[in-house]
């Protein structure tokens, strides 16, 4: 073979894997639709994976906020800037219809919508999911967005496939105190046209009567809130030996900021602990502020965190 065949030839696996390369940087993440039969019902899951990536990225189980809109259409946008290759999971909620913008939640939601489902749910489906089954003890990390953020925790507390607990928006008190902070402050409509007082009769009717679906406070029945109001978040991330980050807004209008301060608090006299708590400055319940998208840039640093980066969340 002649010298300059070689030559040839040798540019042209070069070109090939140039090529190649170039193709796997650029080819954006594509959502898959699977399905999974959970407590005996047909449920719909998403994998937003890179195809053309040659080793999977760190499996995400993501964990969406409150609402019976479809979040799977969403989903994407949270991960443009993830640096690595995208490897997420993502159970839809019971009774969630395609493209639903959430105006009108079905029945098959509303009976469903419960802390003890949502939980139950995710950690069937870690021991279902084909993909997620295969994998070994403290693999997979959990991303709770808001009231995901809430059940996000103990799932890794119950969950030994867990091995990295991510939140943002969700923070550590109960979110009985957290409106009781609101209205403290005088943040509508916590402290007007409600109060404290009224609260704390609205708790205790709810605690005697936890199961019913017929009475209803802030838009939920008593049902969906005797498993979301007492919970004690922070007590369970104090039990946790596994990274842990959380992210909040300064000025979050969902949840205060009061309630992420509780867990910075708590583990800067636990140093031994793997804890870090950024806080974006004037930023939203969605870490948004102005034309920053927070909850990006939050995304984004996991790729890192997950690698042991401790400076992967730092704000510029």
């Amino acid at each position: 073979m002649h010298i300059n065949s070689i030559s040839s030839r040798v540019l042209q696996i070069v070109l090939a894997f140039i090529t190649f390369f170039c193709a796997s940087a650029m080819a954006a993440p594509v959502l898959q639709e699977h399905s999974i039969k959970i407590d005996g019902k047909q449920r719909r899951y998403y994998h937003l994976s890179d195809p053309a990536a040659i080793t999977p990225g760190r499996p995400v189980l993501l964990v969406s906020g409150s609402g019976c809109d479809d979040f799977a259409v969403r989903l994407p946008m949270f991960f443009e800037r993830y640096p690595g290759a995208v490897n997420v999971y993502y159970l839809e909620k019971p009774g969630v219809a395609k493209n639903a913008d959430g105006s009108k939640c079905s029945e098959a939601f509303l009976a469903a919508d419960q802390f003890g489902k949502r939980l139950s749910d995710h950690l069937r489906f870690l021991s279902l999911e084909p993909e997620l089954k295969k994998m070994p003890a403290r693999s997979i990390a959990v991303l709770g967005f808001s009231e995901g953020g809430a059940v996000a925790p103990y799932i890794a507390r119950d969950s030994n496939k867990i091995g990295w607990l991510a939140t943002a928006g969700s923070g550590g008190l109960p979110q009985s105190e957290e409106f009781l902070i609101f209205a403290d402050r005088g943040v509508e409509p916590y402290a007007k046209p409600f109060s404290r007082d009224y609260f704390l009769q609205v708790y205790a009717e709810i605690k005697k009567d936890g199961k019913s679906r017929k009475k209803e406070f802030f838009g939920h029945p008593y049902a969906y809130w005797s498993g979301h109001l007492f919970t004690y978040p922070l007590n369970v991330y104090a039990s946790l030996n596994i990274p842990m980050v959380v992210a909040m807004g300064e000025k979050d209008e969902s949840v205060p900021i009061e309630s992420g301060h509780a867990l910075r608090d708590h583990f800067l006299k636990h140093p031994e602990k793997d804890f870090q708590f950024v806080e974006f400055p004037g930023a939203s319940h969605g870490l948004r502020s102005g034309d920053r998208n927070g909850a990006q840039e939050f995304v984004a640093g996991l790729a890192g965190w997950f690698k042991g980066d401790k400076k992967a969340f730092e704000l510029r």
